[in-house]
């Protein structure tokens, strides 16, 4: 049978989020008309394309085989759509920019904006959240900044720049807890993003073994200006990256207490699916990414 185009961009959505309710909403149509296009397209190939079992939804191997091909053939439409706007010298296209929440709400919204005046044509949408693989592999986000260290089938990963931290408390409440030495630590309230204290793991992985706080007393914000904030208000001492505390820093209403520390840095990472990389705005947006460095970053 001949492959309706309808038929197989509804699939297409089906099989990247295996949920036909998601499905729907990418695609702005109905759940019954989503269902209706699957099962057609099943009756035209004599084959079920899809499986549940204990309520979740799977690729057969049929399905497998057409997703593949549904994967190439979009993008070497979206392809040459690119390529036909850009034989006019315009170069259009929306790209879903997804980054970690700090990062993004702080920095990369404010950076961006050179890249936005030089490329008016392509509309980026922002989605700030802290799991940033999922929806890039599902295709809900085109390219992903991230500063873990991710290893995924068919993503490409470009380095960006090293992540800097800093250990901030008040001044008052470090003169109130005498804090002069890591092993101070040990003794007074801390601020994590989680209760075991993993996200201090720069910090302490820095110190030699024998120099290590046992950190106790642990107050857990799951959000990074939450610990900023607390901070000020002499709740206990946190740990972020440098360029969250930049202003706060210079105007000294929080300190850098150990800035002799040499602590261990993170690196960014840009994300994207390697066959969709030879799109000319994701090519133009990561050559502006790769451009980012630190220092341009703690002016933006």
């Amino acid at each position: 049978m001949p492959l309706d185009l309808y038929q197989l961009k509804t699939f297409f959505a089906v099989a990247q989020t295996l949920n036909y309710t998601e499905a729907s909403r990418r695609l702005f149509l109905t759940q019954p008309a989503v269902s209706h296009a699957v099962a057609k397209l099943e009756r035209g190939l004599k084959e079920d394309l899809f499986k549940k079992a204990g309520g979740k939804l799977s690729l057969t191997e049929t399905g497998k085989i057409l997703y593949k091909t549904c994967e190439a053939v979009f993008y070497e439409l979206e392809k040459a759509e690119e390529q036909i706007a850009g034989a006019k010298k315009n170069n259009t296209g929306t790209i879903r920019l997804g980054a970690t929440v700090e990062f993004g709400t702080t920095l990369l919204v404010k950076y961006l904006k050179g890249f936005v005046t030089k490329n008016p044509g392509v509309h980026i949408d922002f989605q700030f959240r802290h799991e940033l693989l999922k929806p890039l592999l599902n295709d809900e986000l085109d390219i992903i900044i991230d500063c873990k260290n991710h290893r995924a089938d068919g993503v490409e990963k470009v380095p960006l720049f090293r992540e800097e931290y800093a250990v901030i408390a008040s001044a008052e409440f470090i003169k109130r807890n005498r804090i002069k030495a890591p092993a101070d630590l040990a003794a007074c309230n801390v601020l994590s993003l989680d209760k075991g204290a993993q996200w201090w793991g720069n910090f302490l992985n820095a110190l030699p073994p024998s120099g290590r706080p046992e950190l106790g007393n642990i107050t857990e914000i799951n959000h990074i200006r939450g610990i900023i904030n607390a901070a000020i208000e002499s709740l206990g001492i946190g740990f972020v990256p440098r360029y969250c505390v930049l202003k706060e820093l210079k105007a000294k209403i929080l300190v850098n207490v150990f800035p002799q520390l040499k602590l261990l840095e993170d690196n960014f990472y840009v994300y994207q699916k390697t066959k969709r990389a030879g799109l000319e705005r994701h090519r133009n947006l990561v050559a502006y990414l790769k451009n980012i460095k630190a220092t341009q970053l703690e002016r933006a």
